[in-house]
């Protein structure tokens, strides 16, 4: 496949919560939709997807496990493999000279920022906190996207606070793709879905992606598990830029296709990476995760909602790639074993903590 033709997706729980760790965990207070399996689940026997990219251009895996062959897309929660999608549309902004990397956000929010305590109960009314100004003063687009804003992955329940001083280390945080998404709104008048659709989904050909339920992907949706075999399934009426992605392994293919042909995006994102601390080797870009082992360069994500585990990994310099998504809690070990084989060699980001 060309890089420039690509072409080619209730139960209430007041127990869930997305936590330090990315997962959402037990938690009281928090509501999020679960469905039951349903006729409309095509893919509801689907386990793993995968796809390959050789040399940049997408290859054939096969029949995905439990997932109809590989003419039958099944459509997976994504997880965090959003926030590189969501960070492509931010650096494109960068690029075109419509957003300043480092100017604060006070001076980009003028009308400030509410935080939303209760983001994923899907089916309750927001609770607001408004961000204090002082504090949008000390974050920019670019602590944002490398996730040096020293704001936590989420504030479960609470008002939005620094968890460490901004600029000073790496934090991952899925509170400040959510704030992102807001730029983007406030930037674009579009919400993330429309926005993703006209300058992503809808040119790259990922008909099977969306940043909320769509009636258009909903028949091929796979059904989350837990490790006992549970069926598992938030059901996003709302965008939420950190975690809401519907998607497809060969869809998501076409996106790191499409990533790796635009150098000039690449060299936003790789240029001054910050270290992520506990495995050397591994720092974090604008947007995409970066490993580096001798001879290789990588970007990298990875992704966890309850019953679904993710990862994305794409060589800089080889043009090779994986996607690999599985509908188990339990899957990251088997996401990983996927990746290995893809991309044999050294992966030091797989022994970051977070990545389970």
């Amino acid at each position: 496949m060309s890089r420039t033709a690509m072409a080619r997706p209730c139960v209430h729980r007041r127990q869930l919560l997305w936590r330090g760790t990315g997962l959402l965990m037990a938690w009281p207070g928090i509501a999020a939709a679960a469905d039951p399996a349903g006729p409309e689940a095509a893919a509801a026997a689907c386990v793993q997807s995968t796809a390959r990219l050789v040399r940049g251009e997408r290859v054939d895996p096969g029949p995905a496990e439990g997932c109809g062959g590989s003419a039958t897309p099944g459509v997976f929660q994504g997880a965090s493999l959003a926030k590189p999608l969501v960070a492509t549309l931010v650096l494109r902004r960068v690029l075109k000279g419509q957003l300043d990397l480092d100017r604060p956000l006070d001076a980009l929010l003028p009308e400030g920022y509410a935080h939303r305590q209760n983001l994923f109960a899907l089916r309750e009314p927001p609770v607001l906190d408004p961000v204090p100004r002082d504090m949008l003063a000390r974050i920019t687009v670019r602590r944002l996207l490398s996730h040096t804003a020293g704001l936590p992955n989420w504030a479960e329940g609470r008002a939005l606070r620094f968890a460490v001083e901004p600029g000073t280390r790496w934090v991952y945080s899925g509170e400040g793709y959510v704030l992102l998404q807001h730029l983007l709104l406030g930037l674009t008048g579009q919400t993330l879905q429309a926005l993703a659709a006209q300058e992503l989904f809808g040119p790259l050909g990922m008909a099977d992606s969306a940043f909320r339920l769509t009636e258009q992907i909903r028949p091929a949706l796979v059904a989350g598990r837990t490790a006992s075999g549970q069926v598992r399934q938030l059901r996003f009426p709302h965008e939420i830029a950190a975690a809401s992605l519907y998607t497809t392994a060969a869809d998501y293919a076409r996106f790191l296709a499409a990533t790796l042909a635009d150098r000039e995006l690449l060299a936003q994102v790789t240029t001054s990476p910050v270290a992520v601390p506990e495995v050397p080797g591994v720092s974090w870009g604008l947007g995409w995760g970066l490993e580096q082992t001798p001879g290789r360069r990588a970007l990298w994500q990875w992704g966890a909602n309850p019953g679904f585990r993710s990862l994305a990994m794409a060589e800089l310099e080889s043009g090779n790639a994986v996607v690999a998504l599985v509908a188990q809690d339990s899957g990251m070990d088997q996401a990983k074993a996927l990746l290995r084989q893809a991309l044999p060699g050294p992966h030091p980001a797989l022994a970051l903590k977070l990545v389970s």
